[in-house]
């Protein structure tokens, strides 16, 4: 293996070490609170959980089966991400009045906090990446972005 890979493998596996149960996203959004109800939630989300939460916060009430494509997460994630939303009182489900067969889904006031706080994150998140991103020129950029992408596509 060569010195590059061998280095760029070391990037990826630190980068994905990030995401962890304690990750500093997480620690970053219980700092930004004083509720110690948010902050225990917090401490309880995965990052599947942010992806739904994220996804719930575009409307007022999305259609459970609509979940998997926009999140890239499979239905059986979402549909456990969902009862531990609702169990932890950031997401309600309910039927739809015009097909009582539909679940709907949508965020509590309280899952809506957490929403604002990952809006925030990423905002502060991207001025960063912009700020490192300012080095390379757009077609780098590009090429960088093609090989993460096809890198997160090997299968084992």
């Amino acid at each position: 293996m060569t010195s590059n890979i061998q280095q760029l493998m070391a990037e990826l596996n630190g980068f994905i070490a990030q995401d962890g149960v304690n990750d500093a996203e997480k620690q970053w959004a219980q700092q930004q609170t004083t509720d110690p109800d948010l902050r225990q939630a917090l401490k309880q989300l995965s990052t599947a959980d942010i992806k739904l939460i994220t996804q719930l916060a575009l409307a007022p009430a999305t259609h459970a089966k609509d979940l998997p494509i926009p999140t890239g997460l499979s239905q059986a994630t979402v549909s456990r991400g969902l009862t531990k939303l609702a169990k932890l009182a950031l997401a309600e489900k309910f039927r739809s009045l015009q097909n009582n067969k539909e679940v709907l889904v949508r965020l509590t006031t309280k899952g809506q906090a957490i929403a604002q706080l990952h809006t925030q994150l990423d905002d502060a998140l991207a001025a960063q990446i912009t700020t490192i991103a300012a080095d390379y020129t757009p077609a780098e950029l590009a090429r960088f972005t093609t090989l993460m992408r096809r890198i997160r596509e090997i299968k084992p």
